[in-house]
Parts: structure tokens; C-alpha cells; sequence
């Protein structure tokens, strides 16, 4: 793996990761629905900046397609993880992201058919057992209706393996910011209303601004393009290892600057998950270093 790629990596399972902080920062102050139309629209305007004239050209060739994936990669995880935040902690909220392979087999065995294979099987048993474990023993302790905040970041995480699995069979060729913007820009439109009706209840303070700010640029405008370049640089297999990273940054942030706790309980479930992803993305060292080495090599 060349050393930009790596850093891309980094960059966005830090940035990702962030996203949670941002969140769990803005949720005192900000309805969700304003939270994550802020969060698309800047992002979606950012991005319009850079890209210009190719990027619109896209959204409007492919309007129908991005309209799908504002809905179900963009505005509606946003919107639930946003939500989820009142009530959850920043690292739980990024380890429940980390589940969205596995609900990328279901749905893949449910929308195109693909045969669920007993690994995968037993890996979606032994991640489900890992979320379990953390939320059964941990869930409650963080706040009484912590059961709604798991379940609002579980339906994202599910969300987002809907969009994956849409990219994959409509827009796997779409250039990364086309591809970015046009989901962004359709997220914002869908949310609009929305957010239009809670702004009301929204209290403009500097920290929730600057959350806002934070996660339209660094967790969005730049890391989704990088996420979806460092997939044509590296391929899938180099590139799913971000899903492993995000839950380390997520929760290290949530402890280093939230003050949250990262208690050996989390830590068993977290790595009932890590081996979970490991089994379903068929993440092993030597593979990893093999294949970015066969794609470099090659390139």
C-alpha cells in the first residue's frame, strides 16, 4: 500500500470515527433533523465548490439513482445516528456502525440472492452476540432509554448496507465526488422540511455550530470522496479495513475528550465484533498485505 493510501486510510477511520464526537457535541443543542441537514448541506455545498460543473452534470444524469442513496447512505443514517446521540454514548454509537457488514450479507442474500454462506452465518451470530454483550451490560447504565439510541443507529448501520449494496450494482463506476455530492445534494433536499420544522427548537451555541462545521468537512466533504478513491486504489479488501478503524477512533475520541468510559465489558463486545467483520470481509493480514502489494506492483 503506498504511503498516500495509507494515510487516506487513517484519515478516514479517524474523520468517521469523528463523526460521533461531532454528533454526541450537537445533541444538547441541536434536533437531529437540523443536525443532519446542516451536516449534508454544507458538505454537499463544499463539495459543489471543488467539483463545479462535472458534479451537477452527474446529479442531473443520474438524479434518481442519488435520490436512492440520500435516502438510505446520506441523509436517513444521518438523520438516525444524529438521533441515536441523544441517548448513547460517542463509542457505542461508532461500534454500532461497525455492524454494517453484516448487514450488507443479509441484504445481499435477501435483494440479489446471494447464498448466506455458514461463515458469514456464524459471524453475524458472533457480532449480533458482541452488540448484545455491550448493550445488555452497558446500554442501560448509560442512560435509561438507551435501548431507542441502539436501536435508531442499528436501523443507520442497516441503512448504510442498503446504499452499499445500491453503489455496488448502479453507481460503482460514478467518479468519488460526483458520487459524493449527488447523495449529499439529494440528502439535503429530502431533509430540508425536516429540518425546517425543528429549527425552532434549535439553540445556535458556538460548540454546536462548530460541530456542525466539523462533521460537513473533515467527516464528510473530505472523507467521503477519500473513502470512495482509496476503493478504486486499493480495491474492496484494503479499503473495508476502515471498518475496523472507525470504532477504535470513535471510541477513543469519546474517551479522551468526552470523558466517556471504555469499560472491559465494552472492550469483549468490540472484539466479538472485530472478529465478526474479520470472518464476513475475510480480513487477514497476509491477504491485506498481499493484495495492496499486487495492486501497487500491478499499478
Amino acid at each position: 500500500m503506498s504511503r498516500s493510501a495509507a494515510l487516506s486510510l487513517l484519515y478516514c477511520g479517524a474523520a468517521f470515527g469523528s463523526s460521533f464526537l461531532f454528533m454526541r457535541v450537537a445533541a444538547p443543542d441541536l434536533p437531529a433533523p437540523v443536525f443532519a441537514f446542516g451536516r449534508v448541506g454544507l458538505a454537499a455545498l463544499i463539495l459543489l465548490l471543488v467539483g463545479r460543473g462535472p458534479v451537477l452534470e452527474s446529479l442531473r444524469a443520474n438524479f434518481r439513482h442519488h435520490l436512492f442513496l440520500g435516502v438510505f447512505m446520506a441523509g436517513g443514517p444521518f438523520l438516525l445516528f444524529a438521533a441515536a446521540e441523544h441517548s448513547i454514548t460517542a463509542g457505542l454509537g461508532a461500534i454500532i456502525n461497525a455492524t454494517t457488514p453484516m448487514w450488507t450479507v443479509l441484504i445481499l442474500v435477501v435483494w440479489v440472492r446471494q447464498p448466506l454462506t455458514v461463515p458469514n452465518l456464524a459471524a453475524v451470530a458472533v457480532g449480533i452476540a458482541g452488540v448484545g454483550l455491550i448493550v445488555g451490560l452497558e446500554g442501560l447504565a448509560i442512560s435509561p432509554n438507551a435501548w431507542l439510541g441502539v436501536v435508531l443507529a442499528t436501523c443507520a448501520a442497516a441503512s448504510y448496507g442498503i446504499g452499499l449494496t445500491y453503489i455496488r450494482r448502479h453507481m460503482a463506476e460514478a467518479p468519488p465526488l460526483a458520487l459524493a455530492f449527488g447523495q449529499l445534494a439529494a440528502a439535503a433536499l429530502v431533509l430540508s422540511p425536516f429540518a425546517a420544522a425543528g429549527i425552532g427548537d434549535a439553540h445556535l451555541t458556538p460548540s454546536a455550530l462548530g460541530a456542525v462545521v466539523g462533521i460537513a468537512t473533515f467527516s464528510t466533504a473530505i472523507a467521503m470522496p477519500t473513502l470512495y478513491r482509496l476503493n478504486r486504489e486499493v480495491g474492496a479488501l484494503g479499503a473495508s479495513t476502515v471498518t475496523f478503524l472507525n470504532p477504535i477512533f470513535g471510541v477513543g475520541w469519546g474517551v479522551t475528550l468526552l470523558g466517556e468510559t471504555l469499560s472491559p465489558t465494552m472492550l469483549l463486545g468490540a472484539t466479538l465484533l472485530f472478529v465478526a467483520l474479520g470472518i464476513i470481509l475475510h480480513i487477514r493480514p497476509a491477504a491485506i498485505l498481499t493484495a495492496v502489494r499486487a495492486h501497487s506492483t500491478g499499478a
